[in-house]
């Protein structure tokens, strides 16, 4: 019975060429779309859930009291994991972790064979031994008990150990950690997982930050964003009552000059992908809304894929009443029929899932590109996306096979053997009407969500960030070696591509971070809050174009000697004026205090989702990380080899490499950039699935109107009358869905804009953008088949069968 059930259907899908096509294109790419962001939903929530422990491992951050203000950071005063250690309030297992951005790896010249220099932007870790026992990263079996205890040793992965010493053992071997570790390797260990948020390729053992770090990083007062402390809950514990008790171990122990810290809480480790307040060392999070906000455009895609198919199976059942009536008259039953067309919407759904997974496995890579990612597709191997697929296959099944199923099923024998079936009969035309509203709906949310997207994005880029950012190159020095390519500065400027140099720990808008308490005024108290300190030489103002509002720069010295605020931190100080802040001193932490000679005007020090933090400047040769030079837009080339050339007689061993300002900024918004590429593809997709859903609906009227068609030709209809006699219902159809769209989009981008300290309005030029998007795509995908109809032989349309 199956047999012949599927064998019909076949022939009934190869007699209607252009139905089965259009079925199987919509369906597909609505497939195609869901199956790709389940992969990607699934790969965010498979971040570190490899982990024996995970649901026990938990990140310690404390909350620190600013103005009366509560304000949870991560990073860890080294102190607090001995006190943790010799005060253990029942915890199970502790370790911290220091996290290093990027390094040079130096392969020493042995054998007469020269050095070799690796210049890595994947992050390194100091560790401790139990880094390996409360994480479930692969270790080969090797014990870390004493290696990691012990300063200067290394624990390569095998993909970095192999490029560093391709074809040898590199256990026992020697390398150099930015030309300033000389670090043996004790272990090689396989490559971690990519979806972790710990992506180290090398493991340094813990001792040897001492020898690295150039922050006095063991002061209770130093608080460094990549020092962090996890600890392992005993099964059972409540994390709420260990949190009370982390708390209650650590609060007697803390210096009375951080009385400011008032308790530490518990971040649980799945958390720490998703939560962008705090961030990891993947530099990389994606909040739970993003994810919802995947799985209900999926979710929608998939919706208006199956209106497609209602559409257009309702739009043929005229053409089938007979078939039909024949069905029943031979004795066919209601289910039988049923089955029939049911049976006929599961082998489109099935050509289109299989569609959907060759265009998968084309389209996969360019999606892992936008979104730089590594998301596997396997089927065979993946069990999980094997139930999805089948799944999606039976539920699209029966949500758009079983209306027009039934709507077959029920037609009189009587009245399809006549084609008398009327409208009301084979589909409530309200009922339509809605299916597509939704349809124009969700496009043009979707829309307007993209217009708004690419508005902000365009704020980003246009809004002035009360510094100059234009032909600058950045380039990161070796720690603490700043002093070897300042003897050169004035090589450095002679070259005519070469306008000015500055060094400085950073740009002015950088993810580069460094907070300080700091006394005002010779006050015995610091200050209720920290200051965002960056030092500088006396060039920096001048090189980045930072207008001063009173004062001037300060005088050239390698160590602090007088300070720079900004009008945020002018006004935090209580200061009417920037005139009332130059004199009055400043000191931070235990250095002399010092006069304030300049206010300069409030520039963004970090991306637009933050406000403009209080801030002092001021030298520091230790503390420069970063020389930025201004260049000849037109000669840039000859400006990078020159400072190329300079670079090398200062650092001979260490790999000269360079950033222009603009891309630190495209890294600040990285995360938005991807969604509105998102937007901008799945926008589309939805809009491209809604004309077939269109095309669906006029062929359906073209079809229920045909004879009316024929007698307003007859009787001098034009044809302009009879293109507006379809064109009316659709106008109609769209301005619903937009009034219903707005509103939902205006809430959606309103949440979405609160990320933002700095964003645009809402204005009504996108949705109204989107209105017109939508209705001018409307019109055009009706014309085809109105025009066609209007265009049809009347004799032929009024013909008696």
């Amino acid at each position: 019975m199956f047999k012949f059930y599927f064998l019909t259907a076949f022939r009934s899908l190869l007699r209607n060429k252009s139905y089965s096509l259009l079925n199987i294109a919509g369906l597909a790419l609505g497939i195609t779309c869901s199956i790709l962001l389940f992969l990607v939903i699934k790969y965010e929530l498979s971040y570190d859930s490899f982990h024996e422990k995970g649901d026990r491992i938990y990140r310690v951050g404390l909350m620190a009291d600013v103005e009366g203000e509560q304000l949870p950071q991560i990073s860890m005063p080294v102190p607090v994991t001995e006190i943790i250690r010799q005060n253990n309030p029942g915890l199970e297992n502790i370790t911290q972790i220091f996290g290093e951005e990027d390094g040079q790896i130096t392969v020493p010249a042995t054998d007469g064979n020269a050095p070799k220099h690796f210049l890595e932007t994947e992050p390194v870790a100091f560790v401790e031994p139990e880094f390996f026992e409360i994480f479930s990263f692969e270790t080969g079996g090797v014990d870390f008990s004493k290696s990691m205890r012990e300063p200067n040793n290394i624990v390569l992965t095998e993909s970095f150990a192999d490029k560093y010493f391709p074809g040898e053992d590199a256990v026992g071997k020697i390398v150099k950690f930015n030309n300033k570790l000389t670090l043996n390797v004790v272990a090689v260990i396989p490559d971690l997982p990519v979806t972790t948020d710990f992506p180290f390729t090398m493991f340094i053992s813990y001792p040897t930050v001492d020898d690295f770090s150039p922050y006095e990083i063991n002061r209770w007062g130093t608080t460094v964003s990549n020092q962090n402390l996890y600890v392992v809950l005993p099964e059972g514990a409540s994390e709420e009552e260990m949190e009370a008790k982390v708390s209650k171990a650590i609060m007697p122990h803390v210096p009375d000059d951080q009385s400011d810290l008032k308790s530490f809480f518990l971040q649980p480790l799945n958390d720490i992908h998703f939560n962008a307040d705090f961030g990891n060392y993947s530099q990389r999070t994606v909040t739970k809304e993003v994810i919802w906000a995947m799985a209900v455009i999926a979710l929608f895609l998939i919706i208006t894929a199956c209106i497609n198919f209602i559409n257009l199976a309702t739009a043929q059942a005229i053409k089938r009443s007979k078939e039909v009536g024949m069905r029943k008259v031979l004795g066919s039953g209601y289910w039988q029929i049923m089955l029939q067309f049911l049976g006929e919407t599961f082998l489109i759904t099935l050509t289109a899932t299989l569609l959907s997974i060759i265009l998968t496995e084309l389209v996969l890579p360019y999606l892992n590109q936008l979104l730089e990612l590594e998301i596997p597709f396997s089927i065979i191997q993946d069990p999980v996306l094997l139930l999805f697929l089948v799944g999606q296959l039976l539920l699209v099944t029966l949500f758009a096979g079983l209306y027009p199923a039934f709507i077959l099923a029920r037609f009189k024998p009587i009245a399809a053997l006549k084609s008398r079936m009327a409208t009301q009969r084979v589909a409530g035309l309200s009922l339509r009407q809605a299916l597509v509203v939704v349809q124009f709906t969700i496009c043009q949310v979707l829309i307007i969500c993209t217009l708004v997207v690419s508005e902000q994005m365009d704020y980003f880029r246009s809004k002035p960030l009360g510094f100059n950012k234009d032909a600058i190159v950045i380039l990161r020095l070796p720690v603490a070696q700043a002093e070897k390519l300042m003897a050169y500065r004035h090589e450095l400027a002679s070259n005519p591509a070469v306008r000015d140099v500055t060094f400085a720990l950073s740009a002015p808008s950088s993810d580069i971070v460094a907070q300080n308490n700091f006394y005002f005024n010779n006050s015995q108290q610091s200050m209720p809050f920290m200051s965002n300190t960056k030092y500088t030489d006396e060039n920096y103002f001048n090189l980045f174009d930072i207008k001063f509002a009173a004062g001037h720069a300060y005088a050239k010295s390698d160590t602090i000697r007088e300070y720079v605020i900004n009008e945020t931190m002018r006004r935090k100080l209580g200061l009417e004026t920037a005139q009332d802040a130059i004199g009055k001193t400043i000191s931070l932490g235990s250095d002399k205090p010092g006069p304030i000679v300049g206010v300069v005007e409030d520039f963004h020090q970090n991306s637009l989702h933050e406000p403009v933090a209080p801030s002092i400047m001021t030298t520091m040769n230790m503390a420069y990380y970063r020389m930025a030079a201004k260049i000849e837009p037109r000669s840039t080339e000859a400006a990078l080899q020159h400072l190329e050339k300079v670079w090398y007689k200062a650092y001979p061993d260490d790999v000269f490499n360079y950033e222009f300002i603009d891309e630190t900024f495209k890294r600040f918004y990285q995360t938005e950039q991807r969604q509105n590429a998102l937007f901008r593809v799945f926008s589309f997709i939805a809009i491209l699935i809604g004309c077939l859903g269109l095309y669906g609906l006029v062929s359906f009227m073209a079809a229920q109107r045909t004879k009316e068609v024929g007698i307003r030709k007859v009787l001098g209809a034009s044809l302009f009358n009879i293109t507006y006699l379809f064109s009316k219902d659709f106008i109609k159809l769209v301005l619903i869905a937009f009034v219903i769209a707005v509103p939902i989009a205006y809430y959606l981008m309103t949440l979405w804009l609160q990320d933002f300290t700095y964003r645009i309005s809402l204005n009504y030029e996108a949705f109204l953008m989107a209105g017109v998007i939508t209705l001018a795509i409307a019109l055009i995908t009706m014309s085809f088949q109105a025009i066609k109809a209007a265009m049809a032989n009347p004799v032929i349309s009024l013909k008696s069968e």
